[in-house]
């Protein structure tokens, strides 16, 4: 009897979100595009086989959970690492027990990897031999498109699956399994709000649910909007979109501290540097472009930097970057030229390649380098058109002096 009391009394202490977390398919809510009968995830489930997977979404949408049901239902055993602060070491380490353990017990390891998108290149080619030699298998999870996060060598290796945001239906559902279990009744009024709130982040519902049920007793809608929304009890996460948008508009802007600042506040708020570099690689190119080309080397120098290098260092790497992005000369004249091209191959007919460029009738290919200053006249387009239109700042005008000089009327007389 003393034993249970213990054990009840412990189960208390624990979180709301940890005391209710499903054990089964069954008790799972959501991602019905993922665990539906007869999808292929439940059919390997069904068939007690496993391939390695990713799942990727937003937080608060089952990853995790559907990590450890998986686990339980394969009967492997489960080991969970995040990619924040874990090291190529540590995975060696687990690769020796998964193989002992395979060895010894027969027993198949599960590894849930989370926050994949935080290990760099060489973390990510550490798990190939381990992956592939079936020493364990794993489920990395990632708030990131893993397409834009991950090595081609993993994510060929793996399938991969998308979380959406919990529907209100799935959260009622979560809100309904918590009364059941800790026997408890919530106003619908409040439970509508919680949804509405929550955002279909079901870990949210749950902090908010057990705010209520720890500190508050008979709270009303108006009282438990206020405490929601006081940043004393729930820290409000940015949303990194509208602050990256802040960034890339500042920097094309010209303003380097509006620019700046938007930096420190993703890099305050966690934002994986990353992301923000191959942000600042695809401005480099669409807002600055030609009207200063270093832009591109620098960006790209930043990214292959913080692919090497964290926090906190990343961030005066980041910082230069920014900063000189925001001062320099701006042209989208790159930018519209391919969107150019791309309207007039969805619009107008394709065009032939002229025989004389084709490899077979090459011969009749004027080649450049034999003439006067590397250049003679002659048609690499069936029909004249205009893509490049090139801005007006001081690298540009040099461009189109010189395209005027060599094609004459076609840029400008």
């Amino acid at each position: 009897m003393m034993n249970n009391l213990f054990e009840i009394n412990y189960k208390r202490k624990q979180p709301l979100a940890y005391r209710i977390r499903p054990t089964t398919l069954a008790e799972f809510f959501g991602q019905k595009n993922i665990i539906a009968e007869g999808s292929p995830l439940r059919e390997l489930i069904k068939k007690q086989k496993f391939i390695n997977s990713i799942f990727y979404g937003e937080s608060g949408t089952g990853k995790t959970t559907l990590a450890e049901i998986i686990a339980k239902e394969l009967k492997f055993y489960f080991v969970k690492l995040n990619a924040t602060n874990c090291s190529i070491s540590d995975i060696k380490k687990i690769s020796e027990e998964s193989e002992k353990r395979l060895k010894i017990e027969g027993k198949e390891t599960l590894l849930f990897l989370d926050e994949i998108h935080r290990f760099n290149k060489l973390q990510q080619d550490s798990l190939l031999s381990f992956i592939e030699e079936g020493i364990f298998k794993i489920i990395a999870a990632t708030t990131e498109n893993p397409f834009y996060n991950l090595n081609n060598a993993l994510l060929s290796r793996c399938l991969s699956f998308k979380f959406e945001k919990l529907k209100k239906n799935d959260i009622i559902s979560i809100i309904n399994r918590a009364e059941e279990i800790e026997q408890i009744k919530i106003e619908n009024e409040i439970k509508e709000f919680i949804v509405e709130t929550s955002n279909g982040d079901a870990r949210i519902a749950l902090n908010y649910l057990e705010l209520i049920l720890e500190v508050y007793d008979n709270i009303d809608k108006n009282e438990l909007k206020k405490i929601i929304i006081t940043e004393e009890f729930f820290h409000k996460k940015e949303d990194k979109y509208n602050l990256i948008s802040a960034m890339i508009k500042s920097i094309r802007g010209s303003d380097p501290d509006a620019s700046v600042y938007w930096l420190g506040r993703l890099l305050k708020g966690g934002e994986d540097p990353r992301y923000i570099a191959r942000r600042l690689v695809i401005l480099a190119a669409e807002d600055i472009g030609l009207a200063n080309p270093e832009a591109l080397n620098l960006s790209t120098s930043a990214y292959i930097a913080s692919e090497k290098i964290g926090m906190p260092e990343i961030r005066i790497i980041l910082s230069e970057v920014v900063i000189y992005l925001a001062i320099s000369s701006k042209s989208n004249s790159v930018y519209n030229a391919i969107n150019s091209v791309f309207q007039d191959l969805e619009s107008e007919e394709t065009l032939e390649v002229p025989k004389y460029l084709t490899k077979e009738y090459s011969k009749n290919y004027k080649y450049p380098h034999n003439y006067d200053n590397n250049f003679v006249k002659q048609d690499y387009l069936k029909k004249n058109k205009r893509f490049y239109i090139p801005g007006n700042n001081r690298m540009e005008n040099k461009i189109k002096e010189k395209l005027i000089k060599l094609w004459g009327k076609k840029y400008g007389k």
